[in-house]
């Protein structure tokens, strides 16, 4: 169901699940109501509203542990992409601030990485497993260049030295800000969670179903609305739990910012 969902345009993600999630709502509200007279619903609408509203509670804590949770995951990987690319640019400038070393190959393995980023694997971010993943890490040639082109640096005095040191610091950072992108890309961190959050959806439309109303249009805008929200919640922790990937997928801008400065400098 997930890949399915992913391989939907983002606008119609939207109107899938949230559509979904109202026509669920209301067969479980009257498939419950089918199951008492009204007489015995009108009579223990105390018990069952105290019941509802604890239920409702509940729920409104674990929806919204559960979006905030995947919120803080979309914006490290957001934040992983910018510091990325910022410390490829910052290593590049970094070596070239020596003039023994600014003629060597550091700009255009640096380039050359963030090329095949921006042209080749922005676009597999959107199916990477674990077995991707390490293959790719293993395999990555580019990646490999850039960190060769740091470590084979020999510095001459003591100003290379510092920069050096400095360099390998910068090194690190992008190396971790890499894998911290690639690991984050898998996306499903609420894989888990869901299972508990269609059952509490279920439960609280099935309750809304033991409510008496004197009008069926109260009733059933109360239970739309319910569902709509839920519906949009659903959504969003579905669609940030795909950071690079449909309607509010992260793009690949600062890797293009720091290519086009690279082609610059170059």
């Amino acid at each position: 169901m997930r890949l399915f969902l992913a391989s939907l345009n983002g606008k119609y993600q939207a109107i899938l699940i949230i559509c979904l999630t109202i026509v669920i709502a209301f067969t479980l509200a009257m498939i419950s109501s089918r199951f008492f007279d009204e007489i015995q619903l009108t009579s223990n609408t105390d018990l069952i509203s105290s019941i509802y509203q604890v239920m409702g509670t509940i729920y409104a804590i674990l929806i919204t542990f559960t979006l905030w949770g995947v919120w803080q995951n979309f914006t490290s990987a957001d934040t992983s992409v910018q510091n990325e690319a910022y410390a490829l640019l910052d290593l590049v400038h970094i070596l070239e601030a020596s003039p023994t070393w600014e003629n060597g190959n550091i700009r255009n393995a640096v380039l050359a990485y963030v090329t095949l980023v921006v042209t080749q694997e922005w676009a597999m971010l959107k199916t990477l497993t674990n077995t991707t993943i390490n293959l790719r890490e293993n395999n990555n040639s580019s990646a490999m260049q850039v960190i060769h082109a740091v470590q084979n640096i020999i510095p001459n005095n003591e100003r290379d030295s510092i920069l050096f040191g400095q360099a390998l610091t910068i090194l690190n950072r992008w190396l971790d800000a890499r894998r911290t992108r690639l690991l984050i890309a898998r996306g499903n961190s609420a894989q888990a969670l869901w299972p508990l959050l269609f059952t509490g959806a279920f439960v609280l439309f099935a309750f809304h179903g033991l409510f008496v109303a004197k009008t069926i249009g109260i009733w059933a805008t109360l239970l739309f609305g319910t569902a709509l929200v839920i519906g949009v919640t659903f959504y969003l922790i579905f669609t940030l739990d795909c950071p690079f990937e449909g309607s509010l997928s992260i793009d690949s801008e600062p890797f293009v910012l720091a290519m086009n400065i690279l082609k610059k400098i170059n």
